[in-house]
């Protein structure tokens, strides 16, 4: 069963499947995304999520089920390790999937088994009337203790600044709601909703690990570099393989393997994001994911000859799941990112026909339409500085290549945007 699947889920599994049949079940998805929004939409009532297991545990048993699976941070890695752990199949523990996600009580696990790699941090009450602490230091980096997609994650400058952040995240219990009653359930943990997180600030190159644990044991994808657009904390592409020195891609295995190990999270893949300085040397994680970067699956296949989703489907079927390396058709790949950091109203998005047609001239690109036609971006999930609409995933030669690639898919494809 694949629980919260994606288009991009169908896209790529409909690809490697091997004859399984892939039954889906959904569950508040597209509501805790709306939630996000900064224009949310009024109806965002969300089942009881114990209740929807219930429901989800009914259906696998109908279909006989031999293994569940999920790309979705929230609440989909959750939901499905619930139900495999019921169902006694193969998957990561609640709990350790749990913690993982919670981003205090992650840092709390981080610190104590490698604090070489783990940065100050400390919890924000934003609950009506409570009051600041008065000891910050500004600037630092602020977060939801739950969230996805770098939503709500932000550099504050001043007080006044945090004040405002706290009163956003105030009122929005009904997000942190479903994932508090699990967590509470299965790791006997609780802090509320009422809860940021503050860090100093990182500084250096942003990577993000990819890999998966299978019976006790660490397996490494590879490392993806996350290009900002300058001055921001806007992603601008993603490049494969990494430029980092592999004696520093190392040591980022090293942390994972400690880390994880802590955690107690096993028959999973993860993702790990972490910042390298390189003016003194120092690597730290910015957090965990219990899932796979599904947007790099194909990165991986284009240099590698893996996809992310094969292994995927061999960790929840209990199979022994294998990577290659170096043997996909590209030197590199690149997940581009369209962005604009001026909300607007979607006119016309490319066609079906405009796609195919692209994907024809350029074999084993991804094009992603992310906007929906007649809304306004900010009426989706968005970042707290940009707006997304697309993506790109290229392979090429080189980044010479690949970027000129990409200006001629933007060049090929419609996006009409009008400002707002």
């Amino acid at each position: 069963m694949s629980i919260c699947q994606t288009e991009r889920d169908r896209r790529e599994l409909g690809a490697i499947r091997n004859g399984h049949v892939i039954v889906q079940h959904d569950y508040a998805s597209e509501l805790l995304e709306n939630l996000t929004a900064r224009e949310r939409p009024s109806d965002n009532s969300i089942r009881d999520p114990e209740r929807e297991i219930d429901l989800i545990l009914e259906r696998c048993r109908e279909e006989h089920v031999e293994g569940v699976i999920t790309t979705d941070d929230y609440p989909g890695t959750t939901l499905a390790s619930v139900v495999a752990e019921k169902l006694n199949l193969a998957g990561p523990k609640p709990k350790a999937n749990l913690i993982c996600q919670h981003k205090f009580f992650s840092r709390q696990v981080q610190a104590a088994a490698a604090p070489e790699a783990t940065p100050d941090f400390r919890l924000l009450d934003v609950r009506d009337g409570a009051e600041a602490p008065a000891d910050h230091s500004f600037p630092l980096f602020v977060k939801p203790v739950k969230s996805f997609f770098s939503v709500g994650a932000q550099r504050v400058n001043c007080r006044k600044e945090l004040d405002q952040i706290r009163k956003v995240w105030a009122a929005n219990a009904e997000f942190f709601r479903p994932f508090e009653i699990l967590l509470r359930k299965h790791t006997g943990l609780s802090i509320g909703t009422k809860c940021l997180i503050a860090e100093g600030l990182l500084e250096g190159i942003q990577t993000t690990l990819d890999g998966y644990v299978q019976d006790g044991e660490v397996h490494l994808m590879g490392v993806v570099d996350s290009i900002m657009f300058p001055g921001t904390i806007a992603f601008q592409r993603f490049e494969y393989p990494s430029s980092l020195p592999e004696t520093v891609q190392q040591r980022l295995g090293e942390i994972a393997r400690k880390v994880l190990s802590a955690l107690e999270y096993d028959n999973g893949q993860f993702n790990i994001e972490f910042i390298y300085n390189p003016k003194i040397d120092t690597v730290h994680i910015v957090e965990i994911n219990p899932r796979m970067s599904s947007q790099f699956a194909d990165l991986f296949e284009k240099v590698d000859g893996t996809n992310s989703y094969s292994v995927l489907l061999n960790l929840a079927l209990g199979k022994k799941a294998e990577v290659k390396r170096r043997g996909g058709d590209y030197g590199a790949a690149f997940s581009c990112v369209l962005r604009t950091f001026q909300n607007q109203r979607v006119i016309k998005l490319p066609s079906k026909e405009e796609q195919e047609k692209l994907q024809e001239e350029l074999p084993g690109i991804r094009i992603e339409v992310l906007a929906k036609e007649g809304r306004k971006l900010s009426e989706q999930m968005q970042d707290t500085c940009s707006y997304r609409y697309g993506l790109l995933n290229i392979g090429g030669r080189d980044r010479e290549e690949i970027l000129e690639k990409f200006e001629y898919c933007k060049s090929r494809l419609t996006f009409d945007l009008r400002p707002v």
